[in-house]
């Protein structure tokens, strides 16, 4: 599975170490450094894994939905 991580703090380091034991595939890691580009790097994952700030999580998720990609929401 192509995996998007959007939050790459301590969680999102501990879900990709995880997802990769697992032969899942890390498609794009979205902090705060490249959040602007999120709409293009989210395009080629199967699934995003939302772990940031709860003040960006919202808006997160509606740039994942609109471009038709599951959402899964830990913030």
């Amino acid at each position: 599975m192509k995996i998007a991580l959007i939050g790459y703090g301590q969680m999102g380091k501990n879900i990709e170490e995880i997802a990769v034991q697992r032969n899942h595939e890390i498609v794009a890691r979205i902090d705060s450094k490249n959040k602007h580009e999120m709409q293009q790097l989210i395009k080629n994952a199967d699934v995003a894994i939302e772990f940031s700030v709860p003040s960006q999580a919202i808006a997160n998720m509606e740039k994942c939905i609109e471009n038709n990609i599951p959402i899964v929401c830990g913030t």
